[in-house]
């Protein structure tokens, strides 16, 4: 049986701060939240921002190896959560033999969500959630119209660690004081383990 992919995007990068980030991810029916480290979340504001490092990076470099061997990325799925962490599969398409002859190799590869949406931002690739995954986060719609210091002071007053685990093992990552939107945008207020926050069953 062919599993359920749905769309996303990204709504909202919340930070980054020493801590890291909160990406919130989602369509019309849902946004979740996946937190990743401060390096991740630099590279990915950048590709937001079409920021220009003075010298390749390392997502610089994959883009590029990519290019070098004629690898197009189909897509990318957050795909599963494992030990209260998110997991992605990056989705690349290798063209074969002659362009006439329309023929493809598929190649999936395991990989963290916050690498793979850094190369879908570059990419200008699309971003899928599986169902069984999107029907296990929380949904944090509310949270979109909320500038940078009300994200915090909520995600601090209402997120506990049972429900999203620890970051790195330093507890969470809650003090975010900027926001940036998907177009890179500031708020006119100036205001390495991508962690999930999952909805609690009654047998939790």
């Amino acid at each position: 049986m062919t599993e359920e992919l749905l769309s996303v995007e990204i709504k909202k990068v919340v930070g980054p701060t020493p801590n890291g980030a909160a990406v919130l991810l989602g369509n019309d029916e849902k946004t979740f939240v996946i937190f990743i480290g401060f390096y991740e979340a630099a590279a990915l504001l950048r590709e937001l921002k079409e920021e220009q490092p003075a010298r390749p990076l390392t997502h610089d470099l994959l883009h590029s190896v990519f290019l070098g061997f004629d690898l197009a990325i189909q897509k990318i799925i957050v795909s599963d959560i494992v030990d209260n962490a998110f997991c992605a599969t990056l989705i690349l398409e290798q063209r074969v033999g002659q362009p006439a002859d329309g023929l493809r190799n598929e190649v999936r590869i395991d990989a963290r969500p916050s690498d793979c949406m850094v190369l879908a931002v570059k990419n200008d690739a699309d971003i899928y959630v599986t169902r069984e995954v999107f029907d296990q986060v929380r949904d944090f719609s509310e949270f979109l119209d909320k500038d940078g210091p009300a994200l915090g002071s909520l995600f601090a007053s209402e997120l506990s660690e049972d429900e999203f685990g620890p970051i790195r093992g330093e507890g969470l990552a809650l003090d975010f004081p900027d926001v940036t939107d998907a177009a890179g945008d500031e708020p006119d207020d100036d205001g390495d383990a991508d962690d999930v926050g999952h909805k609690k069953s009654s047998d939790d």
